[in-house]
């Protein structure tokens, strides 16, 4: 197994249980829940496994998924909401690209 191991038994199954009970509420919920409900445990995840992961992985945590957008950009601010979210996703893309090792001009 490569990398550092970073999430015990019981705080992986906290994440299960909320991701499945959150997925259960959002059958009777608005459509507008799903995205801060999935933003939610990002937030938990990364509570979770900050101090156990890599540096760089650390740094990833403590800047980019910091910023995430604010929930109430969402409605009052749809496009920057949607375009904070884009520099979030666009972080962790690179952070994953670089951590794979998959960048062509790393070489």
């Amino acid at each position: 197994m490569a990398g550092p191991l970073v999430l015990s038994e019981d705080e992986a199954l906290e994440i299960i249980a909320f991701l499945v009970t959150a997925a259960r509420t959002q059958l009777d919920e608005s459509a507008e829940y799903a995205p801060l409900r999935m933003l939610t445990a990002v937030a938990r995840l990364a509570g979770f496994i900050a101090e156990r992961a890599t540096p760089e992985t650390r740094a990833l945590l403590a800047g980019p998924l910091q910023h995430m957008p604010d929930a109430a950009f969402r409605t009052a601010d749809p496009a920057r909401y949607a375009a904070d979210l884009d520099l979030v996703c666009r972080a962790v893309a690179e952070h994953l690209v670089r951590h794979f090792g998959l960048d062509p001009d790393a070489t």
